[in-house]
């Protein structure tokens, strides 16, 4: 794919560069991201009842990845692996104290 950059001006693409394409080619055009994701800033956190509550509703809205049994009871057993594992590491500092 021969692909060259552009910028959307009044309604039109308009090439950065002149383009060797044949009359008649198809084109695929996409925006180009800055690939930054947008975090919240102080300002945007809320935290009146409302606020929570569609925060809350959002994730809710998630739907669950897609996994097998097999891949689900993985899972569950690393959960628990992972559990087993910091309480012991807890009940080890609490004896032997902080190194």
């Amino acid at each position: 794919m021969n692909a060259v950059k552009a910028t959307w001006r009044n309604g039109q693409v308009v090439l950065d560069s002149p383009a060797e394409w044949p009359e008649g080619r198809r084109l695929v055009v996409a925006e180009e991201t800055s690939g930054e994701i947008p975090f919240m800033t102080e300002a945007d956190q809320r935290d009146d009842p409302q606020s929570v509550q569609e925060w809350m509703d959002e994730l809710r809205a998630i739907p669950p990845l897609p996994m097998s049994a097999e891949q689900e009871a993985e899972m569950l057993a690393w959960r628990q692996w992972a559990r087993d594992f910091n309480v012991e590491a807890v009940r080890r500092q609490m004896q032997e104290g902080m190194p």
